[in-house]
């Protein structure tokens, strides 16, 4: 096909695009971009918040009082042999003490005058690579000599795994939602701009115009249809997105959302991206219906 003609087909395709229906199509596409756009930013940060914490998740595995010095060194190597662990660290009976002090603060040092031996165990601090792991891992390290118990959340971990499954669990059905619902709306917008060209089409035919040639507009606009609606939707939610990023850092700055341009930039052209294969779908259904409708 020749650059002058697919100029010329693009144009009924921008000129198609001008109708109310397909106008309205695009406010749909618009609307139905948006909610997936937020879900996915709120995936997101979620999934970030997620990871950050997740590389925070530490075990605190308190030894045996009768735990020897030789004991304790095979012990440590036994748990930085384990995989999915990043660091462990060794923590005396008299350094618990000091963190003890620090956190009580000088105020309430009198709680330690009458204190003759120091109660609290010697203890190592186990870091983990993935909270989803850390489970497994102390099961492991409750198993092996000298260790007396382990603390480190549980509840905590599972709920936070748990709650990131679900939130991109929704976004995917959100997304498979919005394309098969975009998609027949812009195949029926379609199939309006077929029907209210239809005598052209027919004398096209009579011509000897190919199928390509006769619907190629109509792929055309659909596709715009969905670049518009997405473009749109994504410019909205993004110049929102940074008006409440400035927010959030502001007055919760420990939440630390996703600022960078670079990323968003991505973002926003695979929503762009995502509009597109949404009239390419719809448009596609309706052709190929009219293909077999003529065939």
């Amino acid at each position: 096909m020749k650059f002058r003609t697919i100029r010329t087909l693009t144009s009924q395709a921008i000129k198609s695009l001008k109708r109310t229906t397909s106008l309205t199509t695009v406010l749909v596409i618009v609307a139905c971009v948006l909610a997936l756009s937020v879900f996915t930013l709120i995936a997101v940060n979620l999934t970030v918040m997620g990871q950050r914490m997740q590389a925070g998740v530490e075990l605190r595995v308190y030894l045996k009082d009768d735990t020897t010095e030789a004991l304790k060194n095979a012990l440590e190597k036994s748990i930085r042999s384990i995989s999915g662990v990043t660091k462990v660290v060794y923590v005396s009976k008299a350094e618990a003490l000091e963190r003890l002090g620090a956190q009580l603060g000088d105020e309430n040092a009198f709680f330690f005058d009458d204190v003759p031996n120091n109660p609290l165990p010697a203890s190592f601090d186990v870091s983990v690579r993935r909270a989803d792991a850390a489970s497994d891992i102390a099961d492991r390290i409750r198993k092996m000599q000298g260790v007396d118990e382990i603390r480190y959340g549980p509840e905590l971990v599972r709920n936070l795994v748990g709650a990131l499954r679900v939130m991109w669990v929704i976004t995917g059905a959100v997304a498979v939602l919005v394309l098969v619902g975009a998609s027949m709306i812009v195949s029926n917008t379609i199939k309006l701009s077929v029907f209210a060209r239809r005598r052209e089409i027919e004398i096209m035919r009579l011509v000897g115009a190919s199928d390509v040639f006769i619907l190629f507009p109509f792929v055309v606009e659909g596709l715009l249809m969905g670049i518009l609606g997405a473009g749109i939707a994504s410019a909205i939610v993004f110049v929102a997105y940074w008006a409440v990023s400035d927010w959030v850092r502001a007055a919760a700055p420990f939440l630390q959302i996703v600022v960078d341009s670079e990323w968003l930039l991505r973002a926003a052209l695979g929503v762009v991206a995502f509009g597109a294969v949404v009239g390419i779908v719809g448009s596609a259904m309706s052709v190929r219906k009219h293909l077999r409708v003529q065939g």
